[in-house]
C-alpha cells in the first residue's frame, strides 16, 4: 500500500506541482509551544502547513514534494520507518501527514515520531476530524478512510483515535473549524491541532 501511495503522491507534485498554497493561519499556536531545539517535520510535502522556523529538518517518502520543499535540510524517507536516532529532535511536527496512513501506519509513524523526540520534546498533530465535509467521499478503503479519484488516500480522526497511548499523553487539543467557497458554495472544513508529550510513565518501555 505505501508504493502505491507513493506513486500517487509522485504523480500529483509531478504533474500539479504545488499542491498547496497560503499561509499557516493557525502559526501562533506552533510558534508559542515549541520547544527550542532542532524540528523534524515529518511527512513535510511541500511545506505549505509548516511553520517558519529555524532548524527545521523535511522528510517526505516523495522526491517531487522535497524538491518544492523550502527549508534546506531534507530527507527522502518514510515516516513509519524514520532514519534517525531516538531522542534526536525537540519537535516532530505531523501536519497532515497521519491523515495519509492507514490505521497500523499511524500507529507506526507515532510510534517513530515518540522514539526519535528528546524525553522534553513535542509533537504537534493536525489532522482533519470526521465533521469534515470531505469525509465519506471516495471509496472506504478501512474505517474512516477514503480513497478519492487521483488515487490518495485520506483518513479523518475521532479525537478518540489519540487517547490511551502509554507512549505519549496528550497535552492540548484545538479544533480548528473553518468554510471555504466552491462555486459560489460554502463548505465546512473541520480539523484538530493536538500537541503531544512524551509519556513520563515508568510503564511506557
Amino acid at each position: 500500500m505505501r508504493q502505491d501511495q507513493r506513486r500517487a503522491w509522485n504523480r500529483e507534485y509531478r504533474l500539479r506541482g504545488r499542491l498547496w498554497r497560503g499561509e499557516l493561519k493557525e502559526k501562533k499556536i506552533f510558534l508559542d509551544n515549541l520547544v527550542p531545539g532542532v524540528t523534524l517535520d515529518d511527512g513535510c510535502g511541500n511545506g505549505k502547513g509548516t511553520p517558519k522556523i529555524e532548524n527545521l529538518v523535511g522528510l517526505d517518502f516523495s522526491k517531487f514534494a522535497l524538491s518544492l520543499y523550502q527549508a534546506e535540510s531534507k530527507v527522502l524517507g518514510d515516516i513509519v520507518h524514520l532514519p534517525f536516532k531516538a531522542n534526536t529532535f525537540s519537535n516532530v511536527l505531523l501536519i497532515h501527514s497521519l491523515d495519509h496512513l492507514r490505521n497500523e501506519e499511524r500507529t507506526e509513524a507515532l510510534l517513530e515520531a515518540v522514539r526519535v523526540l528528546r524525553d522534553d520534546g513535542k509533537i504537534f498533530v493536525r489532522v482533519f476530524s470526521k465533521s469534515d465535509f470531505r469525509y465519506g467521499k471516495g471509496k472506504e478503503v478501512e474505517g474512516g478512510t477514503f480513497r478519492r479519484g487521483n488515487g490518495i488516500e485520506t483518513h479523518y480522526f475521532g479525537l478518540k483515535e489519540f487517547l490511551n497511548n502509554r507512549k505519549y499523553e496528550v497535552q492540548r487539543v484545538i479544533n480548528v473549524d473553518y468554510h471555504i467557497n466552491i462555486q459560489m458554495k460554502k463548505f465546512k472544513r473541520s480539523e484538530f491541532i493536538i500537541i503531544l508529550s512524551k509519556s513520563k510513565s515508568k510503564n511506557n518501555q
